[in-house]
């Protein structure tokens, strides 16, 4: 982050825009400085709801951020063992059942309206995780975002 140093785990995909039912598919790229013994390396799929609520009382306005999982879906793509650099290649089906996750059409636009004079706002934020599980340890991580519609 920032353009201080290279990230220990990569994630490329072959696409960002995604419909339900679809699959993702893409790679991981794992770069460690050294050995590390990991209890796995694990790939997922998360959806975030950031939820911003903005109150207006005279002339003081405030904010609060709210965050919750909506989805969260992990799976092991190798297991415990000592990991240093390596290329693992992933699939992950977006689920069928996601479209109740996803406000659409007219009733997703009125919706949105209606948070939107209340002073809140909610967005869902879809993103593919890479994590290496390391026991007693600081997690090695990255996220790349993605579009579900």
């Amino acid at each position: 982050m920032f353009g201080f140093g290279k990230k220990e785990i990569e994630i490329t995909l072959e696409k960002f825009n995604f419909s339900i039912g679809e699959t993702v598919r893409g790679k991981i790229f794992l770069k460690l400085k050294k050995p590390t013994r990991a209890k796995a390396l694990k790939v997922g799929l998360i959806g975030e709801r950031l939820t911003k609520n903005t109150r207006i009382q005279g002339t003081n306005v405030s904010s609060q951020q709210k965050k919750e999982y909506v989805f969260n879906f992990e799976m092991p793509l190798d297991g415990e063992k000592e990991y240093s650099q390596g290329e693992y290649n992933f699939e992950i089906k977006i689920p069928t059942n996601l479209s109740q996750t996803l406000p659409g059409g007219l009733a997703g636009d009125v919706l949105k309206t209606i948070q939107t004079l209340a002073g809140n706002q909610s967005n869902v934020y879809w993103y593919i995780i890479a994590k290496l599980d390391i026991p007693m340890g600081i997690d090695v991580s990255n996220k790349i975002q993605i579009n579900i519609a």
